[in-house]
């Protein structure tokens, strides 16, 4: 897997595929399932922090509070929108890639 399978964290959650480049929304396959939407999403400022290993909440939340502490030691406004990027598929054991991102202002 090469794209990474985006989380958005907070009270609601929902779950993004980033498709190749060259598709966009008239010429990917209409999903079979009523449940998934397909969607173009604006471009955005981020700032990323990466961590390496299994992920879970806690080591999630570890790594939002360290990149929340990053941007407000510097004074780079976010608007608090925390998302988790995981980029390897489940079988893969090791050197695992994991992103903390948030919306910058």
């Amino acid at each position: 897997m090469t794209s990474p399978v985006m989380m958005e964290l907070g009270d609601t959650s929902s779950m993004h595929f980033f498709m190749p480049n060259g598709y966009n929304l008239e010429n990917l396959p209409i999903p079979n399932n009523s449940e998934v939407e397909l969607e173009e999403l604006d471009s955005k400022r981020v700032a990323v922090i990466q961590f390496g290993g299994w992920a879970n909440q806690q080591k999630i939340e570890k790594h939002q509070e360290k990149l929340t502490a990053l941007l407000d030691e510097e004074g780079i406004e976010h608007t608090g929108r925390f998302f988790f990027l995981g980029y390897n598929a489940p079988f893969e054991i090791t050197n695992r890639t994991n992103e903390v991102v948030v919306e910058l202002k």
